[in-house]
């Protein structure tokens, strides 16, 4: 069985400030290493985004890598 191309971390409730803003993680693209995430300030949802694999905190990479 292949292993899914997007993991939806959703369920996982994970999220972390930078700055004023918190951002929440949404999915995870493994083919490109990409993350899409939702932008929130003074718990506002401001935008959708995403980001690469490599702009995330040490924490958040870790919870994520075994996936």
């Amino acid at each position: 069985m292949a292993k899914k191309p997007i993991i939806d971390l959703k369920p996982m409730n994970l999220s972390y400030k930078d700055r004023d803003q918190t951002i929440k993680l949404l999915t995870f693209k493994k083919s490109n290493m990409t993350l899409d995430i939702a932008i929130y300030e003074n718990e506002k949802f401001i935008k959708n985004s995403n980001i690469v694999f490599a702009h995330l905190p040490k924490s958040i990479k870790s919870k994520i890598k075994p996936l």
